[in-house]
């Protein structure tokens, strides 16, 4: 994040589209953890999440020209939970065509009783978050993966802040009652 010293993302934006890399290249170490974050809640694995990250910020170079303001962040993370819908669609169609393939690795040893409890829970929580209806669950991920307001959201998704307000009461109260109130 900007502090009193560094350029605002708007500065950045403007001396890059000027002809500085250098500006980019800021505005990604600034968001780079982030948006790799919100990618990896659509990705299969890290791999795949990278490349969302990646291509989102390609994206966001490319298209900088377009840009009219406003908040940066949210503009990229728009950005990047589009590509992550269009990834989600593209594996979903790959997977129908290929059912017959099993993607399941087969299981670790067990090591520790509380890491096994771990990895459980973490996969309840992955699996609760994909059952969300997608404009809640896409509230969720940029509100908690994002750390954006609830206006930057709606700002991101082309909702209002009341809209983004609600979607995400109702993720975390489904989130609570599917997952027996476990934090």
């Amino acid at each position: 994040m900007p502090d009193e010293r560094s350029p605002s993302d708007a500065e950045l934006l403007t001396a890059f589209r000027a002809g500085s890399s250098r500006a980019f290249e800021t505005l990604v170490r600034r968001y780079q953890a982030p948006v790799l974050a919100i990618a990896r809640r659509f990705a299969r694995d890290q791999d795949d999440a990278e490349d969302l990250a990646q291509r989102a910020f390609i994206n966001a170079a490319g298209r900088a020209a377009g840009w009219r303001g406003g908040s940066f962040k949210s503009w990229l993370f728009r950005i990047v939970v589009n590509l992550a819908k269009n990834h989600l669609r593209d594996v979903a169609r790959f997977d129908r065509s290929e059912e017959a393939h099993e993607r399941e690795a087969p299981p670790a040893p067990a090591e520790a009783h509380d890491l096994l409890e771990r990895a459980e829970r973490q996969r309840a929580l992955r699996a609760a978050i994909a059952r969300l209806p997608r404009r809640q669950r896409e509230v969720l991920l940029l509100r908690i993966d994002g750390d954006l307001p609830f206006a930057e959201i709606a700002g991101a998704l082309g909702i209002t802040e009341v809209n983004a307000k609600v979607d995400f009461h109702h993720a975390v109260q489904r989130l609570k009652t599917w997952l027996g109130g476990a934090d």
